[in-house]
């Protein structure tokens, strides 16, 4: 059973989730909504396992063709970064 649902979203919101749509991440909007509430709803009951989140990343590596050095590098200068804007 299909229940419709009409919502609003900000501006900026509903242009970067165009924008994922575009990029071919996703097909469509309820599509889009669909994996947002799906991946939340898990994160609430528990259930959300790296491998989920996980997912994105590894297809933005193999379509950006990053080695796992690649990946390391950008999240150390990520939490580098994190820990000079919070003082830590």
């Amino acid at each position: 059973m299909q229940v419709t649902t009409t919502i609003s979203f900000p501006k900026n919101l509903a242009l970067e989730m165009e924008k994922q749509i575009n990029e071919g991440k996703f097909t469509s909007r309820s599509e889009f909504i669909r994996s947002a509430v799906r991946t939340y709803l898990l994160f609430q009951k528990g259930e959300l396992s790296w491998e989920i989140l996980a997912t994105p990343f590894r297809t933005f590596a193999k379509q950006t063709k990053m080695t796992e050095e690649d990946i390391l590098e950008v999240v150390e200068r990520g939490r580098i970064g994190k820990n000079k804007k919070s003082g830590n």
